[in-house]
């Protein structure tokens, strides 16, 4: 096996332990189990859109969007149902986007790969040219010449319908000379720290710290 690579075993422990550690984190990731037996893990977050590319959202904004939205639904029952419903639908900001992340095993490469698809509150998907114009412009300059690579497109091995994913050709390379690939319990939390941010995904430090306990 590659330098840098992770066999399916190794991944689904270092899974078991970024998902320890979510749990007493952010709670913000769970296994997926399909009926056909396939699963993945999935993590879903709202962010306030931003053109600002050098400061993305953080999950403090996250939470600040959700409680606003609790506190215009307890306002709304004041009134009677049906007006309840349509004040909730008038308070949503169409500003936010729905990221949807999932982690699978690439059988191909021996690494795992990151999918993810982007939507507005009302349902529309993102598309490529519109999430790469979200992505941070440090990491812009640095995959000007692969970013059609870097970011594709492709049928979900899981789910069979369209999302964006990191190419994973280039992951062991990029993983071979960290920590986690003498401790690869940790792998999928130095993997993340690595590539996540690419695309809006930032692991709170507190991940890093327990890493090293």
């Amino acid at each position: 096996m590659a330098a840098g690579s992770i066999s399916e075993d190794e991944f689904w422990n270092s899974i078991i332990s970024f998902l320890t550690l979510s749990s007493k984190i952010d709670r913000k990731w769970m296994i997926i189990d399909t009926q056909n037996g396939a699963r993945y893990v999935k993590k879903t977050e709202i962010i306030k859109d931003t053109e600002n590319k050098e400061h993305p959202a953080s999950p403090m904004d996250n939470a600040h969007i959700r409680n606003n939205e609790v506190e215009v639904f307890k306002l709304s029952k004041i009134e009677d149902e049906d007006s309840a419903v349509f004040q909730g639908e008038e308070s949503l900001d169409q500003s936010n986007l729905t990221w949807e992340y999932h982690i699978l095993y690439s059988q191909s490469f021996s690494v795992p790969v990151l999918y993810f698809n982007v939507h507005t509150q009302n349902g529309k998907l993102l598309s490529l040219d519109e999430i790469w114009k979200k992505v941070p412009e440090t990491y812009q300059e640095r995959l000007s010449e692969d970013r059609w690579t870097f970011i594709s497109q492709q049928e979900h091995p899981v789910l069979g319908c369209p999302y964006f994913y990191l190419h994973p050709c280039h992951t062991a390379e990029l993983m071979k000379n960290t920590p986690a690939v003498t401790d690869k319990r940790h792998y999928i939390v130095a993997w993340l720290s690595a590539v996540g941010p690419v695309v809006g995904l930032n692991l709170p430090l507190e991940y890093g710290k327990l890493c090293a306990c």
